[in-house]
């Protein structure tokens, strides 16, 4: 990546609308290396909302910055911002959310949207606890504190309650 180019990815991810200073946040929290690739990745993300993004679409937009972007750094970038705790893949959907809550307190439900692909993150001690216990029951540790469930939103199941008297 060329100076220019990394400096206007430096003001680009210093704007205050990205949410820089809850990444910032994160990243201290979390003692991580902020970077501009990083901020951007996670901007893209944020913006995203409940809708989640792929890879490919983070590529697409990274473009509009850096005509020269590759798979492997979107790809890097996303296991780093995984590892750290600050994203999570759907993996029924392949895309990467914001992470809402953190492992301390609690897994987290994913509801998504078998319709529309809207993602609800649910987090809730009680659920862990009873998962925890069955997989300890049945002799399994949980590795991943995540669950994520298909569902019909109430924006879904009206359209269709729509299409059905209509």
């Amino acid at each position: 990546m060329n100076n220019k180019l990394h400096s206007e990815l430096i003001k680009k991810a210093m704007f205050p609308d990205l949410g820089c200073s809850e990444f910032r946040e994160l990243t201290a929290r979390k003692a991580m290396r902020i970077t501009p690739m990083r901020m951007m990745v996670y901007h893209f993300i944020r913006c995203a909302e409940d809708k989640g993004i792929s890879a490919y679409q983070i590529l697409d937009q990274l473009k509009s910055y850096n005509p020269n972007a590759k798979p492997t750094t979107v790809y890097r970038t996303l296991d780093y911002l995984q590892q750290a705790g600050v994203i999570v893949k759907i993996e029924s959907c392949s895309k990467f959310v914001k992470k809402n809550s953190f492992p301390h307190e609690g897994l987290t439900l994913f509801m998504i949207c078998s319709n529309c692909g809207t993602i609800i993150q649910h987090t809730d001690s009680k659920i862990q606890y009873y998962v925890e216990d069955k997989s300890h029951e049945y002799g399994y540790i949980m590795q991943r504190k995540d669950i994520e469930i298909s569902i019909i939103c109430p924006g879904c199941q009206a359209n269709e309650k729509m299409a059905q008297s209509g």
